[in-house]
């Protein structure tokens, strides 16, 4: 019987996050509204604030578990034993790939980037991105005892393009599209600038 309410309430709050995910990715923090968050999941506010304590606890709830989400697709591009360009055009189309079915985890960066990233969790984070962030900084090292990467390529920039990069495609997408007049959001575009930026960061790295 214990199990059963247990399990219960596990689906409970795992469907508020499914909503809460929606609203602030839509709305922000200070545009979601906790009780339009508990009736879209069909429950009432004190069931809600029960399980995170406030609108604050479900906002970081949120993030963490859609940095969760991240961190589990990253493991697609952790493979060992592939020379280090390989790694570094895997690293790029992984993230791309990502990027492109998480619309909301790229809004709820944008919403908390103008939030100054005050309720991200930063040891959750630090510790969710700690196998990527290793791997792509091995494969750095890995290039340079090679031979196949130049000696005083920079480990921290080139880690720091390898995300920025290719986050900055989809955080822009919509204005870019218009400006442009072309659709980025095309598999054909997406591709294409996932390939783009691959082939700059390797010519970056050659000797």
């Amino acid at each position: 019987m214990a199990e059963k309410r247990y399990k219960k309430s596990e689906i409970t709050r795992e469907k508020i996050l499914e909503v809460a995910e929606e609203h602030f990715a839509e709305k922000g923090f200070f545009g979601a509204r906790v009780d339009e968050i508990a009736d879209s999941a069909d429950v009432n506010k004190r069931m809600l604030y029960s399980h995170f304590g406030s609108k604050e606890g479900l906002y970081t709830a949120v993030l963490v578990k859609t940095y969760k989400r991240l961190a589990e697709f990253e493991k697609h591009f952790i493979i060992e034993g592939i020379d280090p360009i390989a790694s570094i055009r895997n690293i790029v189309l992984t993230s791309f790939r990502f990027l492109s079915q998480n619309p909301n985890f790229v809004r709820m960066l944008l919403w908390e980037n103008l939030n100054m990233a005050k309720s991200v969790p930063r040891d959750e984070l630090s510790r969710l991105k700690a196998p990527s962030l290793e791997y792509m900084r091995e494969q750095i090292r890995r290039g340079k005892e090679q031979g196949i990467f130049r000696a005083d390529a920079d480990e921290f920039h080139t880690v720091f393009s390898l995300m920025n990069l290719c986050f900055s495609y989809f955080s822009n997408i919509h204005t870019m599209s218009a400006m442009l007049s072309r659709d980025m959001t095309a598999d054909e575009e997406v591709i294409s600038r996932a390939e783009y930026i691959s082939d700059v960061i390797i010519k970056y790295l050659e000797p």
